[in-house]
């Protein structure tokens, strides 16, 4: 019995080192919301994770949950891409994978969602592929692709081929009513 404990410390060892990795990676370049969010720790729960150092992966699986500031990603798988010790993309698979920022203080958090959810960090984008949906500013939009340009406030949708039948829907609620005196 002795024999297994060593490997087993050692393991823990290595999986704490990749984790304290990964949030150090993360807290350098994950959002691009509130200016805030960066300087936030982040907090990510899973059932599992497995880190490859040689790829830069990080693989968390199991009600994956990720937090930072305002950011919020629950999935049931997360992978986490970086190079150069610098995250660059992060993928969330579930049915469907959710985001969820607050992209400045006087505009209302943007909620996603996906089946895979593409955060592509350097470039500041977000694609939500199958069943997607993107609810900013009370307008709602689905579709079966939805690519949300962050830093400019862009949304393109698809709504898949011509066979499936499936468009694009939109929801723009009405402008509130203006005082009477107007």
């Amino acid at each position: 019995m002795s024999q297994f404990k060593p490997q087993s410390t050692r393991r823990t060892g290595v999986l704490a080192s990749c984790f304290a990795t990964a949030i150090l990676l993360l807290t350098s370049s994950l959002c691009f919301g509130l200016a805030s969010d960066r300087d936030q720790p982040i907090y990510i729960e899973s059932d599992s994770a497995e880190r490859n150092e040689k790829d830069g992966i990080t693989i968390y699986r199991g009600k994956v949950k990720m937090d930072q500031g305002t950011l919020r990603i629950l999935a049931d798988k997360v992978t986490i891409h970086s190079i150069d010790n610098q995250v660059t993309k992060i993928i969330a698979v579930g049915k469907p994978a959710h985001y969820q920022q607050k992209p400045s203080p006087e505009k209302e958090t943007v909620i996603a969602k996906g089946n895979t959810i593409e955060y592509f960090i350097d470039q500041e984008k977000l694609h939500l592929i199958n069943d997607a949906s993107l609810k900013q500013e009370g307008s709602t939009m689905t579709g079966k692709r939805i690519n949300y340009d962050i830093k400019a406030s862009q949304v393109k949708a698809s709504g898949g081929s011509r066979t499936s039948k499936q468009r694009i829907q939109m929801v723009i609620p009405p402008k509130p009513k203006g005082n009477a005196a107007n």
